[in-house]
Formats: structure tokens, C-alpha cells, sequence
């Protein structure tokens, strides 16, 4: 299975990855930054689910469409 088929996937994951950091880092600023952390610890979750994602796909071996599918259903 080759990668090709994801580059879209995987740099739509990738930007995912960026905007939920930068969305996390931006809330830590924030002057009630306290009231903030269930949202920092979500944005760092989907962050990490993402990079996840793209490094599967990246991978592109007999488990990449499953585990796909899986994060899909999250």
C-alpha cells in the first residue's frame, strides 16, 4: 500500500496537530488560563491523535486502514 493515497490525510492531520498546539499554548496565555485546562488538555489530546494519525498513515502497512478507521469512529 503506498503512502500516496494519504498526503492529503496526512497533511490535513498534520495542520490539525499545528492549530490544536497553537489553540492550547494561546489558552495557557489567557488570564483565567485555569477555567481553560479541560480545553488545553483536550487541544493536546487531538494534537497528539493527530500527529498519530498521520504517522499510520505514513506507514502505510496492513494495519494503517484499520487503525484509520478507528480514529475515525473517535
Amino acid at each position: 500500500m503506498s503512502y500516496e493515497k494519504f498526503k492529503v490525510c496526512i497533511a490535513a492531520c498534520n495542520e490539525c496537530a499545528a492549530e490544536c498546539e497553537h489553540c492550547a499554548t494561546a489558552c495557557s496565555h489567557e488570564t483565567n488560563a485555569a477555567n481553560q485546562a479541560e480545553c488545553i488538555e483536550l487541544d493536546r489530546y487531538c494534537a497528539d491523535m493527530c500527529r498519530m494519525a498521520a504517522a499510520f498513515m505514513a506507514r502505510s502497512d496492513k494495519h494503517t486502514i484499520g487503525f484509520v478507521n478507528n480514529f475515525c469512529d473517535l
